[in-house]
């Protein structure tokens, strides 16, 4: 039976599991006006389903910044890759470095979004949706470190030997690929995660720009591999001329590709910020009505 307010009336009891919003603490065989005897929510909050709003506001905030790092992130490597095409066409000097070292400084924001992203639900709900790629891409972003590093180490002083060179792009390469399936589960998650608002359309958007960005980006990376193979050998770049023509004509319609789900995702973002900064609104709200008395001081 549920009050007009839409919460459980006074008087009954929770019939099954149910995780605490605010510790995961069992609720079962508590009264629903009662409170969750670990951290004092408001029983009556938490068996409204899996909703966000009925979530911890701080939790639904830390997603929001999350958010807000990762769209800063992009914003700064826009900045740096535009600094890199002055400093190389206008100024006549090396742009490759500032820009790789650039990129490295923009990943830290995205480290500390993503981590801030995925932060996991206090009452546990969700993970059984979305856990594991939640968790896997957490893995990504480390990796993606990795990647970064070498990609500045080779930009700003490449090795002179082949062998060693080849090396080095290779397991550039594979990070890459790591950090693409990171990118495939970030947008995964977002989905899943769209459905707790619940907004499908949303949802939807996540699903359609993890698919177009992460096979047109996926083609980038493979194509971008095999010149690569073509040119880091001084003898096998004199005759790889028709074929780097080919691969950069492909890339360059790709990568138009890729810009159009880049775009597409950043303003999925902005929507997906706006919507958990309402969600926290209205959580604030949910909780202040329901906040357990304060406690006495001693006499």
């Amino acid at each position: 039976m549920t009050s007009a307010s839409g919460f459980p009336a006074p008087g009954g009891t929770v019939a099954r599991d149910a995780p605490c919003r605010g510790c995961g603490y069992n609720l079962r065989g508590l009264s629903l006006d009662g409170r969750c005897p670990e951290c004092g929510a408001m029983v009556g909050v938490s068996v409204q389903g899996d909703w966000l709003r009925f979530s911890d506001p701080q939790f639904i905030q830390m997603l929001r910044k999350g958010i807000s790092f990762i769209l800063w992130s992009i914003l700064i490597s826009i900045i740096m890759v535009v600094v890199g095409a002055v400093l190389q066409l206008v100024m006549r000097m090396k742009g490759g470095p500032v820009v790789q070292l650039a990129g490295l400084a923009a990943y830290i924001p995205a480290i500390i979004g993503g981590w801030l992203l995925t932060s996991p639900d206090p009452s546990g709900v969700g993970e059984d949706h979305y856990g594991t790629a939640r968790k896997f891409i957490r893995i990504t972003l480390a990796i993606g470190v990795i990647e970064h590093v070498i990609n500045f180490g080779i930009t700003a002083s490449g090795p002179d030997s082949p062998t060693v060179r080849l090396g080095l792009q290779t397991i550039v390469f594979l990070a890459a690929i790591v950090g693409l399936a990171g990118q495939f589960a970030q947008l995964y998650y977002l989905s899943r995660l769209a459905m707790r608002i619940p907004d499908p359309g949303l949802s939807n958007s996540a699903i359609q720009i993890m698919w177009g960005f992460g096979i047109s980006y996926g083609i980038i990376l493979v194509l971008g591999f095999i010149a690569v193979l073509l040119t880091v050998h001084p003898t096998r770049a004199t005759t790889a001329g028709g074929a780097m023509i080919g691969i950069g004509c492909i890339m360059g319609i790709v990568g138009l590709i890729v810009l159009i789900y880049a775009i597409m995702y950043i303003s999925m973002l902005f929507k997906f910020g706006k919507s958990l900064e309402e969600e926290a609104a209205l959580a604030r709200q949910i909780w202040s009505q329901h906040q357990p008395p304060p406690a006495l001081g001693n006499p």
